[in-house]
């Protein structure tokens, strides 16, 4: 198991910056190139330097409207091409986040109707299966695909549905456990259930009091963030501690990236944070940096 960080948690900063003060914060492994993406030189330049390797890279799209979907897999070719070429481990995808459901991200778990139709989760199933192929055919790359909040696949119940329609031995999955709480996911409880189908994990943290007065009000998942419901690992009320335990003892060898959306302090001290409270529950990071 080797443990990464994500660009999302520098936001805008130029990826230049960022990969220094992962590499500062202790870590070997980051996701995701922030705005050096397509640049394969400078890229590479960037991540040798700061001793850096790529866990992963992203690519959000539809997925479910034939409208795009030409235009989709196309991008994601030249996406794939562009991660390959910067020896990434692998490619991560999500269905986009939508404006009607980043309003009530969260919200009537278990209870929704606005979801996907039968034709759409069909074609969504199939231009997914058509871009697993194109990476693993063409880049040598292994597609996963993460929860997202605010898109159509969200709850357990669309999880569960994107799984029962994909080919196991060929779409992984790469959950963010922050996000799983916040969708009403026991997140220990999913690992624990589909751990054959995961293949990256992404450890995020967050007040669970703040996210229960957040729902008690119907607030938004913008409101969420705007508000600091996310945390740095270990200060929340996601079980980090189980997780970890539990990848350890069925010896999971992916990567998990330490994630954070929009951290309300220094990104290199949040990483840091994280990263000591990681090597606090007896993960060897220690060993990536020798």
């Amino acid at each position: 198991m080797r443990v990464a960080v994500t660009t999302t948690m520098w936001g805008d900063t130029p990826f230049l910056e960022a990969a220094d003060e992962a590499r500062e914060a202790g870590y070997a492994g980051i996701e995701g190139v922030g705005d050096l993406a397509g640049n394969v030189p400078l890229a590479r330049r960037v991540l040798s330097d700061a001793g850096l390797d790529v866990s992963a890279g992203r690519f959000l799209a539809n997925w479910f409207s034939d409208v795009y979907s030409g235009i989709e897999l196309d991008q994601l070719r030249r996406a794939a091409e562009f991660f390959a070429d910067v020896d990434a481990d692998c490619v991560i995808t999500s269905s986009r986040p939508v404006p009607e459901r980043m309003m009530t991200a969260g919200h009537g778990v278990g209870d929704r109707n606005d979801g996907l139709l039968d034709y759409q989760w069909a074609h969504l199933t199939d231009t997914l299966a058509q871009a697993t192929h194109i990476c693993l055919r063409d880049f040598g790359l292994q597609l996963m695909f993460r929860n997202q909040l605010g898109s159509y696949v969200e709850t357990e119940d669309e999880l569960d549905h994107l799984m029962s329609l994909t080919d196991p031995g060929s779409l992984l999955i790469a959950p963010d456990t922050g996000y799983l709480f916040y969708a009403g996911i026991d997140p220990v409880d999913f690992i624990r259930k589909n751990f054959e189908r995961i293949g990256y994990v992404t450890l995020k943290d967050l007040d669970a009091d703040l996210y229960e007065q957040h729902m008690h009000r119907q607030g938004s998942l913008q409101e969420f963030w705007d508000e600091g419901g996310f945390l740095e690992l270990g200060t929340g009320d996601v079980d980090i501690e189980s997780i970890v335990t539990l990848l350890s003892g069925q010896e999971f060898n992916g990567w998990v990236a330490v994630g954070h959306d929009r951290p309300g302090r220094d990104p290199v001290a949040s990483a840091q944070i994280a990263r000591e409270y990681l090597v606090g529950l007896g993960l060897e990071l220690e060993s990536e940096l020798a």
